[in-house]
């Protein structure tokens, strides 16, 4: 769908949500004000940046208004307002009483959005608690270090202590 507009992305996927014409289109409108994408709308979904492609999925993510919003690395590409922007969309889609499943690398950004965490080791679930309880039962100050006490079989540190002398050598 890279030949596609954003306008015309988002009313594609509109279309298969059965979504109301009227509605489908304000709602776009909407999205792509909000998102920064008015000055974009007649550009080609290639030529757009990683952050401004994720930006329109975000949206046709939400255009139908769904109880379980389901996001794979929301923040890859976006810049550090759009990433807080998102943020506080997941406090406020949660605070409606939807239900978001967030799937992410980046341990910080889901200690900061998150209220269970399951963590998965080898496609299996280690450990499925609350952030807090997480950190405690690993006595971890962090998230990530929580994780790394439950999930890495390696020693981290020494592998990017080594990492950086390899150069050097």
């Amino acid at each position: 769908y890279a030949y596609l507009t954003a306008p015309q992305y988002l009313e594609l996927v509109g279309g298969l949500r059965d979504i109301e014409r009227r509605t489908l289109a304000r709602r776009i409108d909407k999205y792509l004000e909000l998102f920064g994408l008015q000055s974009d709308v007649h550009t080609a979904l290639s030529a757009f940046s990683k952050g401004m492609r994720q930006k329109v999925l975000i949206s046709a993510a939400l255009l139908h208004d769904p109880e379980i919003v389901v996001l794979d690395e929301p923040c890859s590409g976006l810049d550090v307002a759009s990433t807080l922007i998102l943020r506080r969309l997941v406090s406020s889609l949660a605070s409606r009483g939807k239900t978001v499943i967030y799937s992410s690398h980046v341990m910080d950004m889901v200690e900061k959005v998150c209220d269970d965490v399951v963590i998965l080791h080898k496609s299996h679930v280690v450990a499925h608690n609350s952030v807090d309880r997480l950190r405690e039962v690993a006595n971890a100050a962090s998230l990530e270090q929580a994780f790394a006490t439950i999930a890495v079989d390696q020693d981290v540190n020494g592998i990017g202590d080594e990492l950086a002398l390899v150069g050097s050598s």
